[in-house]
């Protein structure tokens, strides 16, 4: 069961909810704290708790002043927050208001009126995960509006309480202290994107959506697209190892004649040969050198008479 009653100066949604029959939890009591228990008396509901989904002045402004009537009727009401949001009440929570508003440009009597009662200590520390107050609601750390704020999700009933981290087409502000930009996108991509899409939102201020509506129109929902990664150099081109000896081996033989043609030619050497013929020595030469031809054999000489005067050298007939 979820109630909504819209109160205070920025007209905050303050919701009643119940997940058994009798006991309800109220949660972000933003201002007219006595519409907020008439309400839940006609609903003939029994307070068991007050869970904040972050600690801004429109979120607890009618805080003390409920904890403080329910306390008188024997309802003690525990107030529940993130760590994180733990400055905002207490000692010195007025004081970190006072601070806050002056950003905007306005005080607190707006919102706690001429003589404001002390906001009470968080009695809860709500954690990622954690059930609130016994009830079928669980914890989801949505930071980046404040430090500590928080959602709260009924899976069973597919119901989302968004606080001022989600809206209708729109989400809360950063510019407050303690706000990030960053983080409350990353709060939304990571934590309310994930839900299914038929859950219903009901958000801190303005009217009631769903997750699939706003994937469709929310900027925030948007993951911005990878840069694009820079195309690799292309490699120098390089002759293989192999090939530079495939080439040296392809033209030895090339190389080696080029430099035998430079290179004067030697006389070759004659070379003896182990036969005779006709009682002369035979001498074989190299083919192809300068020497390399066999020189024509002169013709025999012819026997001829001697030129000396007829009887000289003649022995004298015996």
């Amino acid at each position: 069961m979820v109630e909504r009653v819209i109160v205070g100066a920025w007209k905050t949604n303050c919701y009643i909810f119940s997940s058994t029959k009798k006991e309800c939890i109220i949660i972000d009591p933003g201002g007219d704290e006595a519409e907020i228990a008439s309400r839940v008396d006609v609903l003939n509901m029994v307070p068991v708790g007050i869970a904040l989904t972050h600690g801004h002045v429109d979120h607890v402004a009618a805080l003390a002043r409920l904890r403080e009537n329910y306390g008188r009727r024997g309802y003690p009401l525990p107030v529940a927050i993130n760590p994180a949001d733990r400055k905002f009440l207490g000692t010195g929570g007025m004081e970190t208001h006072r601070e806050s508003l002056e950003v905007l440009g306005l005080d607190e009597m707006s919102f706690f009126g001429v003589d404001p009662a002390e906001l009470p200590r968080a009695d809860v520390r709500l954690h990622e995960g954690d059930r609130v107050f016994d009830m079928d609601l669980l914890v989801i750390e949505t930071p980046g509006h404040t430090p500590g704020g928080v959602c709260f999700y009924a899976e069973k009933e597919g119901i989302l309480f968004s606080g001022d981290t989600l809206f209708f087409d729109g989400v809360g502000r950063t510019d407050l202290p303690g706000g990030s930009e960053k983080k409350l996108k990353e709060s939304i991509q990571k934590k309310i994107a994930v839900l299914p899409p038929e859950t219903r939102v009901f958000p801190g201020h303005g009217p009631f959506t769903t997750v699939e509506r706003e994937k469709r129109g929310n900027a925030f929902f948007r993951v911005p697209p990878a840069p694009p990664r820079p195309e690799p150099a292309a490699p120098v081109a390089r002759k293989a190892p192999a090939a530079k000896k495939t080439a040296r081996a392809a033209a030895p033989s090339a190389g080696r004649k080029a430099a035998a043609a430079k290179r004067p030619s030697r006389p070759a050497r004659p070379v003896r040969t182990a036969g005779r013929r006709k009682g002369k020595k035979v001498t074989a030469v190299k083919k192809g050198s300068a020497r390399g031809r066999v020189p024509a054999k002169k013709a025999p000489r012819q026997a001829t008479r001697s030129m000396k005067a007829p009887g000289k050298g003649r022995k004298p007939a015996r």
